[in-house]
């Protein structure tokens, strides 16, 4: 057992450490609870539902509140005021996002559009996404993709007619099948194995991370053995995704002048951003699958989240 106790008092003693030789200058932060050593005020966050428990707290300090996530420090805006002077008024001074390390290394050294530094490559990644990845047009064209998939979706329900149906599982399944056809143009032969990647992913992302709370003690993402992991998860995902580009980049090269353009699905998009030179920097292979990738996280992590109870009372 004194093999498994001394890693761990060898930690709390160089966090200890560390708080009392890093000494900085005192700043004015709005209230909060109180703070304890080492995890400052991790333990309020200690439950399924964080979300309330910030609401609770917010009623107590107030919209504008501080709370200290192990070394993190960090502000909870609960006003719809104060978060549109956030948003709006100051919205370049807060634009930044923190660097995680999930992000980090599955996402291609945050070049997606949630986690990208604000500046020159946001900016034209977000016109891009305005302008070609998002517009009316644009999914317009996949309306019969949506079609497709919702009813392969009715067929599966009916078929289990007298069964017990879990809508999570199928309304997840609909909605990675809707993103991977518009950005592959067709069902691709990796589907299955980037639908399991993809629930990694979304695993690891919701989840704690507590390497992100104390993100100047590296030495945790080998304890963890969250690097390991996700380094062989964005290898799996990076194999699949070069895959995809160079088959769309075979078919491409097959395409006669004024044919082909009319069946573009995302990749191709992407891709034709990237060979005419329009988008204001370079636009790497890495680029173009960070968003690929970033938009069946996004996707299939916010569809799935919706209340199966709310779904079947439409049924």
């Amino acid at each position: 057992m004194d093999l498994f106790l001394f890693p761990g008092a060898f930690f709390l003693f160089c966090l200890m450490l560390v708080k009392i030789v890093k000494k900085s200058k005192p700043v004015k932060l709005p209230p909060g609870p109180r703070k304890l050593p080492i995890i400052g005020n991790l333990h309020h966050l200690n439950g399924s539902l964080p979300h309330r428990t910030l609401a609770d707290l917010a009623k107590k300090y107030g919209p504008l509140m501080h709370l200290q996530l192990g070394e993190v420090s960090t502000v909870v805006v609960s006003s719809a005021d104060v978060a549109k002077d956030f948003l709006n008024k100051y919205d370049t001074i807060f634009a930044n996002r923190p660097t995680l390390l999930t992000s980090t290394i599955l996402f291609y050294n945050n070049t997606h559009i949630s986690f990208s530094p604000y500046g020159d490559y946001w900016r034209q990644l977000r016109k891009t996404y305005t302008m070609e990845l998002l517009s009316a047009r644009r999914v317009q064209t996949f309306r019969s993709i949506r079609e497709d998939e919702v009813l392969n979706m009715i067929k599966s329900i009916s078929s289990e007619e007298g069964s017990v149906v879990n809508f999570t599982t199928k309304l997840y399944s609909l909605t990675l099948s809707i993103t991977a056809r518009a950005a592959f143009g067709k069902r691709s032969k990796y589907h299955d194995e980037f639908l399991s990647l993809m629930n990694e992913v979304v695993i690891l992302l919701s989840g704690f991370n507590v390497v992100d709370m104390y993100p100047s003690f590296k030495i945790l993402e080998r304890i963890t053995g969250i690097r390991h992991k996700l380094d062989r998860l964005h290898k799996q995902i990076d194999e699949v995704l070069e895959n995809i580009l160079n088959e769309h980049k075979v078919k491409r090269a097959g395409w006669k002048p004024g044919n082909g353009e009319a069946n573009q699905d995302l990749v191709d998009v992407l891709l034709n951003i990237q060979e005419s030179g329009e988008f204001g920097a370079p636009l790497t292979d890495n680029n173009v699958k960070a968003v690929i990738f970033f938009n069946h996280q996004n996707r299939s992590s916010s569809e799935a989240n919706i209340d199966p109870f709310e779904l079947a009372t439409f049924s």
